[in-house]
């Protein structure tokens, strides 16, 4: 029944999307849109986009490739020239060079689709500001959220719910494949009502903290922990703008009041979930080991990622020096190790050794940097803690090994690089 739903919704969405489309005079705008359409519908129907048809190559893969491509030959020149990038390349190269030296050229092409996703998206996105306010282009980025926002919330109405693996507990995904990429769709959503302006939009509040409680019904820890820097953002913006100067810190202290008391009933509530992140850092120094030295006890903790990092770790230290430096190459984990390392800067070490895991943490320190230089306080506060957000999440996951998440890392990177600089009068050819 819930297959027939998403074939109704898919149309219904499309049908807006296409209505938004023929509003937008911006095609970097309209390319982004549709990229975010087409990904999130395709996703929607897992069960026959995931499966390899074309040399090996699903729908869900070549529409990543086709939004490659079309990217590369929408975009022009100027942005693969742009100095913001560089850090970037810098990383790729660091990838390049490590696959090269490891033969994993499958796993290679893999890893520079997803990447080579995320810059035609995060030039996009770049491109669509400076022609357009950001007004405009987020309100038109909310858009091909609908799809996987509507789902999720007819999945709770229509009890269409998923077991996670981990443990058994309910998660509503809106009949998507897994919590971890769903999850990332919403913290997208997310963070897109987070940086409108105040007034952009009806019901503007109401529908951010909506999308908070979607997101707790997700029941992906990682991605709530998140999103609290900007959710904190958030509320103090909107109150702060709602009030004059002299009476903000009275407001903001009564305001604490009722967001401590949310914080203390969702920590009871979820206390089970979040209850071995405070058993790693209480003992994270009887925790680094080699895996050949953990309990069974210990191998169960944090849904066993702490063994799994043990295992990833004690086979980078065990290599030569220059696999130490460049890694193992791009996915080299699949087949060798049964799941991804759940930790991004664990991944990034094994895979691209000591020169990808500084390029990474470049990346990212170039971005919290460049965020606090927008001409907006509040966006630039905003895009700094998505940017830190993303950062703590990926201590115990790896957002940015699913498109969802690059989706992420590209809206915020893309905004960040505008600046928040005036519309430029004409396009740049």
């Amino acid at each position: 029944m819930f297959e027939l739903v998403k074939v109704t919704m898919a149309i219904i969405c499309t049908v807006l999307v296409l209505k938004t489309c023929k509003k937008i005079a911006n095609k970097y705008l309209l390319f982004v849109v549709v990229a975010l359409w087409l990904r999130f519908t395709l996703s929607a129907f897992h069960q026959i986009t995931y499966d390899p048809i074309i040399a090996g190559f699903s729908l869900n893969a070549l529409g990543s490739i086709s939004v490659v491509l079309l990217g590369i030959l929408v975009l022009p020149n100027l942005t693969f020239r742009l100095r913001q990038y560089l850090v970037f390349y810098a990383f790729f190269s660091i990838i390049i060079v490590s696959g090269l030296v490891n033969s994993e050229i499958k796993g290679l092409i893999n890893v520079l689709v997803k990447w080579g996703y995320f810059f035609v998206l995060s030039a996009a996105i770049f491109m669509s500001l400076r022609l357009q306010s950001n007004k405009i282009v987020f309100k038109a980025l909310l858009v091909p959220f609908l799809l996987p926002v509507s789902l999720q919330v007819l999945s709770v109405f229509l009890g269409e719910v998923k077991a996670t693996e981990n443990d058994g507990s309910a998660s509503y995904i809106g009949g998507y494949n897994h919590e971890a990429a769903f999850s990332m769709i919403i913290v997208g959503f997310i963070l897109v009502m987070g940086w409108l302006e105040r007034k952009t939009i009806r019901f503007h509040a109401p529908l951010f903290f909506g999308a908070l409680f979607m997101l707790l019904l997700v029941n992906y820890r990682t991605a709530m922990l998140a999103v609290l820097p900007v959710m904190l953002i958030f509320i103090l913006t909107m109150l702060s703008e709602r009030f004059e100067s002299k009476y903000k810190l009275p407001i903001l202290v009564f305001a604490s009041i009722p967001i401590v008391m949310l914080g203390l009933i969702l920590s009871s509530s979820l206390a089970e979930r979040f209850s071995d992140i405070s058993i790693v850092i209480n003992n994270i120094d009887g925790l680094i080991k080699a895996p050949v030295y953990f309990t069974e006890a210990e191998k169960d903790i944090f849904s066993a990622r702490v063994y799994l990092w043990s295992q990833y770790l004690t086979a980078f230290f065990s290599a030569d020096f220059l696999h130490r430096m460049v890694g193992m190459g791009p996915e080299h984990w699949d087949g060798l190790f049964s799941h991804y390392a759940h930790n991004a800067y664990v991944s990034y070490i094994y895979e691209y050794g000591y020169l990808g895991i500084t390029a990474f943490l470049s990346v990212n320190i170039y971005l919290l940097k460049q965020a606090l230089k927008n001409r907006s306080k509040v966006l630039g506060q905003k895009l700094f803690f998505s940017v830190l957000g993303l950062m703590v999440m990926s201590l115990s996951t790896m957002p940015l090994w699913n498109i969802e998440g690059l989706i992420c890392y590209a809206l915020i990177a893309g905004t960040i690089f505008a600046k928040g600089q005036p519309p430029l009068t004409r396009e740049v050819a």
